[in-house]
C-alpha cells in the first residue's frame, strides 16, 4: 500500500481522512504560499481535530525541512534518490496539470543534474 500511495495516492483505497491529509500535505509541499484556512477546515471536516492538524502540518514541514537542508548543503544523494526525485517531480507536474495547475519548471536544473550523475555505460 505504501508504494502505491507513494506513486499515486489518488488511486489508492483511502479513507476520507487519509485523502484529506494527503491533499493538504501535497499542497503544503508544492504551493505553501497558497495555503488558506479552508485547507485546515477540509481536514477538520474529514474528522481530524486541531491537534491532528498540527501533527500533520509538523510532519509535512519536517520532511520538507530535511530535504531542503540536504539540498541547501549540496550533500550528495544516491543516483537512485536523484532519479526518484526527478520521477516524483514529473509525476507531480502531471497530477497538477490534471487539476489545471501549472507547476514551475525545473529552474535549477535538478533533472539535468540527475541525468549527469548517471554513470556512462
Amino acid at each position: 500500500m505504501a508504494e502505491f500511495i507513494q506513486n499515486d495516492w489518488r488511486k489508492a483505497d483511502l479513507t476520507d481522512g487519509e485523502r484529506a491529509m494527503l491533499e493538504y500535505s501535497e499542497k503544503l509541499t508544492l504551493t505553501p504560499a497558497m495555503m488558506e484556512e479552508s485547507d485546515v477546515q477540509a481536514l477538520r471536516d474529514a474528522g481530524w481535530d486541531d491537534r491532528d492538524v498540527l501533527d500533520i502540518a509538523t510532519a509535512c514541514a519536517y520532511f520538507n525541512f530535511r530535504v531542503r537542508i540536504v539540498d541547501g548543503l549540496g550533500l550528495e544523494v544516491s543516483d537512485t534518490t536523484a532519479e526518484r526525485a526527478t520521477e516524483a517531480r514529473e509525476h507531480a507536474k502531471e497530477l497538477a496539470a490534471e487539476k489545471g495547475v501549472k507547476l514551475p519548471g525545473d529552474i535549477w536544473g535538478v533533472g539535468e543534474q540527475a541525468k549527469a550523475s548517471k554513470p556512462k555505460v
